[in-house]
């Protein structure tokens, strides 16, 4: 029987058909039926999220790349670069005679980081490098010992203001031992060499952000052209964190460009000469609310000489300032601040405003004379005037009547120059009050200048008033800059303060040449003004300003304000008959509402007097010199007086006191004085006041005044504390004193000592007597203020006498 063939039939029965339920069936039909949900939306979402990045990221790359390319360059430089920069030295002041005002040095501030002080190469304890360093700066081992315990302090002030010489041997040290965590940085500190001399005008600096900055005056004015251009040098650095260049790397540098230098036109020896005698005269008069003064030459408008009461250091300016209790000054204190502001770092001169009084009456009467409606010997009229429901009246009751113009400008009658005015106008006047620069500020180089109030639409009564000086102000600077026409022909000169500018080397860079704003008045006028005003200090209200030798023109001041408080002012140009300067002095609100304006005068005088013999003007006397050099006045009796009071008693009898003791203060009562009562001296002689019934006075070496002139005499017995008593000729030279000098002739006689023919030899063979030709006899000692006879003799004399030719 044939076999089938073989078959696997192991799918089928895999595959065979199971028997389904119902159910089950319609379950997997309804599985079958729900479909997947669509990825495509969650696609699209991501797609659009990883647009927008990259919409952002290529903004961004933009703006960095383009847009911020530059700033970003930088930023990255500076990780590859270090940038240092170069201070420039601030730029020198000189006064006109190149002696140095205002300078820059250097110091040093040292700071440690105490967890960082250690040496890096060599074994050193921590005691030794404490000793380096106490040794080098000169502190206490103990102070430093502490600040080096401070781990945890990231920096510490170790000493400020060190100078050169310290840093330099802590450099020394630092680099010997290789010492890390200390550093030393350098300050650039501005000093001034005249302490007080001139501090409104020069100013302060501050030190701010590495340089020097200005303040005020012409350290503020000038700062730019002081301070020059700062430089930089770039070096590639490493990534370390000492930071130090490259090898091989090489720097890019712009070199720093120094200052300039200035050069003004202040005279040193002036400024000393104005500043003492404005503090005598605020001191001695008891002056409240200060006092301003300045000195110019009328031709070039230069200011030799600015100063406002009260000083100040510009090396320390927030010490406590005069008439200031140094006990409780708080230069920390807001109210301390503002006080410095407004009453000590002031300048005066050209800040501030008063009323001119009197000293504007010679500016009326110039309009009057220039447009030729009166002469010096017109009749005028000294009576009431009514204007507008205010009278107008003369310091004397009821006014003087009728008088010359001379006559009412040296009585200094008010009526007078109101009617003056009212011929002029109010457009004429006030055209001419604008001429003489005082409607405008003057245009000086120095911050914060002023300029005064005056109508904008004035009435008659507003020109009359201020015909006389009230009802309008002016500045000091304004005033003394018109005063310079009537000294140099008629002429407004713009002030300057400022005479050249220099580079590091000296080279003159600019010259500042003297500016004339236009011509006011003609010279006839100016030179009429001049004697008018000579007038007043030879006849009138300005007699105290009057100098032996110096011919001087001025005009007296004294204004009130509303509270009844006064000004005191005298303005003068000297020599009369050819000005060399133009001087103001105001006084603000004294103490004493009795005191007139002759003390305004008086310092007025001192001045011209110390100026012009330290310029070199010859003294030419005339008679009325030669009677009051002569003239002598009792020493009046100040004893039992407090001594702020003896002094000015003094000083109204033409003479000066001194306190005997340092310790003598305002309230403190003069017990003896000497000279005594009743002693007779000449002007300007020296009384010495002690609080003790018996002082112990000082002994005084005896001057030599032989070949000297009179004033030459007078100044060498003020400086040596002594009087002299004139004899002879005074205007001659001096020839003998009595007694004689404490040195041999030889040794302190400004003039070549006589040749001595020695003596013949006695027959006798007896020694000489003291006393007998060629002995020099023993120095008397003399107290301080005691009287030294100084015998004077004409020139011709005196050349006869010892035999000299022609």
């Amino acid at each position: 029987m044939a076999k089938e063939p073989f078959r696997d039939t192991r799918w089928q029965q895999q595959t065979r058909t199971r028997p389904v339920r119902p159910a089950a069936v319609h379950a997997k039909r309804k599985r079958r039926a729900r479909r997947r949900p669509s990825r495509r939306p969650g696609i699209a979402i991501v797609g659009v999220l990883l647009s927008l990045f990259a919409a952002v990221l290529l903004y961004q790359l933009y703006q960095i790349q383009i847009v911020a390319y530059a700033a970003n360059a930088e930023k990255a430089a500076a990780l590859h670069y270090d940038k240092v920069v170069e201070e420039p030295r601030r730029g020198t002041i000189y006064d006109r005679n190149g002696v140095e005002l205002a300078g820059t040095t250097y110091v040093h501030r040292i700071g440690i980081t105490p967890k960082d002080l250690y040496s890096i190469k060599k074994d050193i304890s921590a005691d030794e490098i404490a000793a380096g360093i106490a040794q080098a700066l000169e502190l206490d081992l103990g102070q430093v010992q502490t600040a080096m315990a401070k781990k945890d302090a990231p920096y510490l002030q170790l000493a400020k203001d060190v100078p050169r010489e310290q840093a330099e041997n802590l450099r020394a040290f630092i680099n010997a031992n290789t010492l890390g965590g200390i550093r030393i940085d350098t300050e650039a500190r501005r000093y001034y060499t005249n302490g007080s001399l001139a501090s409104q005008v020069l100013g302060f600096c501050r030190y701010d952000e590495g340089r020097l900055v200005g303040q005020l005056g012409i350290e503020l004015q000038f700062n730019s052209l002081l301070t020059g251009q700062p430089g930089y040098t770039y070096v590639e650095r490493d990534n370390y964190e000492s930071q130090g260049s490259l090898p091989f790397s090489v720097p890019t540098s712009l070199r720093a460009k120094d200052g300039q230098n200035l050069v003004l036109n202040l005279d040193i020896n002036i400024q000393t000469i104005l500043q003492e005698e404005l503090a005598a005269a605020v001191s001695l008069y008891e002056i409240q609310a200060g006092g301003s003064a300045i000195v110019m030459d009328p031709y070039t408008g230069a200011v030799l000489a600015l100063a406002s009461w009260p000083y100040f250091d510009s090396s320390d300016p927030t010490a406590c300032p005069p008439g200031q209790d140094p006990e409780i000054w708080d230069d920390q204190n807001k109210d301390a601040i503002e006080y410095l502001s407004g009453q000590v770092w002031r300048n005066r001169v050209i800040s501030d405003t008063y009323e001119p009084g009197s000293t504007m009456k010679a500016i009326t009467t110039a309009m009057a004379l220039e447009e030729a409606l009166v002469h010096e010997k017109s009749t005028v009229t000294c009576r009431p005037i009514k204007l507008f429901n205010w009278t107008i009246n003369c310091v004397r009751h009821g006014g003087h009547g009728d008088e010359t113009l001379e006559m009412g400008f040296w009585r200094s009658c008010n009526p007078v120059f109101a009617q003056l005015s009212l011929s002029l106008g109010v457009e004429r006047f006030y055209t001419y009050v604008r001429s003489f620069g005082l409607m405008d500020k003057t245009g000086i180089e120095l911050p914060a200048e002023g300029k005064g109030i005056l109508h904008s639409q004035p009435t008659e009564l507003d020109m009359a008033t201020f015909s006389y000086g009230e009802s309008s102000t002016v500045t000091p600077l304004q005033l003394a800059t018109a005063y310079c026409s009537f000294a140099n022909g008629g002429k407004l000169v713009r002030p300057a303060i400022v005479k050249s500018v220099t580079d590091t080397a000296g080279d003159l860079v600019r010259d500042i040449k003297p500016e004339t704003v236009r011509q006011v008045i003609s010279e006839s006028t100016a030179a009429r003004l001049r004697s008018l005003m000579e007038g007043v200090v030879l006849n009138g209200t300005g007699s105290p300003a009057y100098v032996e030798g110096y011919a001087v023109a001025g005009k007296t001041s004294t204004s009130t304000d509303d509270f009844g408080d006064h000004t005191l002012s005298f303005a003068a140009l000297a020599p009369a008959d050819n000005p060399e300067i133009v001087v103001l002095i105001v006084l603000n609100k004294p103490v004493d509402k009795e005191l007139t304006s002759k003390v305004a005068a008086k310092t007025c005088g001192a001045v011209v007097s110390r100026t012009l013999e330290y310029m070199g003007v010859e003294r030419i006397y005339r008679d009325t010199d030669v009677s009051r050099l002569m003239a002598k006045t009792a020493v009046p009796d100040v004893s039992s007086l407090p001594l702020g009071q003896a002094l000015r008693t003094l000083a109204d009898k033409g003479l000066r006191g001194e306190a005997g003791d340092a310790a003598m203060g305002e309230a403190t009562l003069v017990k003896f004085q000497w000279p005594a009562a009743g002693s007779e001296l000449h002007s300007r002689g020296l009384v010495v006041l002690y609080p003790v019934s018996e002082p112990d006075r000082e002994d005084v070496a005896i001057p030599d005044f032989r070949g000297r002139t009179v004033n030459e005499c007078q100044s060498l017995a003020a400086e040596s504390g002594l009087n002299i008593l004139i004899s002879g000729d005074c205007l001659g030279l001096a020839v003998s004193q009595d007694p004689l000098p404490a040195l041999p002739a030889r040794l302190a006689s400004p003039t070549p000592a006589p040749t001595i023919t020695p003596a013949e030899p006695d027959d006798d063979d007896e020694p000489d007597t003291p006393g007998s030709a060629g002995d020099v006899p023993a120095p008397v000692k003399l107290k301080h203020g005691d009287l030294v006879e100084v015998i004077f003799a004409a020139v011709e004399e005196e050349l006869a006498q010892s035999g000299a030719s022609d």
